[in-house]
């Protein structure tokens, strides 16, 4: 059975708005303030959607952490959504930072790389 819990309006830029977060397996730390996201990972929100294998929120330093093999995005660069796998994502303030076999689609055109830092848009204008 799938546990589901949702998370609304946490400090940082991502969170203010409304986001998801599914797995098979929770774990939550209140010591330390962090939520650990395990098996069949679902992130979703109106900017950013993926899977992953595990997901690590930190709600201290405001970041997360993902890590799949691959995990699959779909997030809005501001004009477009684009599409997109890599085998670690992290979130931390307004950047989206893809890592470890990196590659999108983007208005048609594919684009390799190990790394790739996003600047998330906050005005949705």
């Amino acid at each position: 059975m799938f546990f589901r819990l949702i998370i609304l309006l946490l400090s940082f830029n991502l969170a203010s708005q409304e986001y998801e977060i599914t797995s098979k397996n929770i774990e939550i730390d209140t010591e330390l303030n962090t939520i650990n996201y395990e098996q069949d990972v679902v992130f979703k929100s109106d900017d950013i959607f993926f899977t992953a294998d595990r997901l690590k929120l930190n709600q201290k330093n405001e970041s997360f952490v993902a890590y799949g093999f691959p995990i699959k995005i779909k997030f809005y660069d501001g004009l477009e959504f684009i599409e997109g796998e890599a085998e670690k994502i992290e979130i931390d303030s307004d950047f989206l930072k893809l890592s470890k076999n990196v590659s999108i689609i983007k208005s048609g055109n594919k684009i390799n790389s190990e790394n790739m830092i996003i600047k998330l848009s906050n005005d949705k204008s």
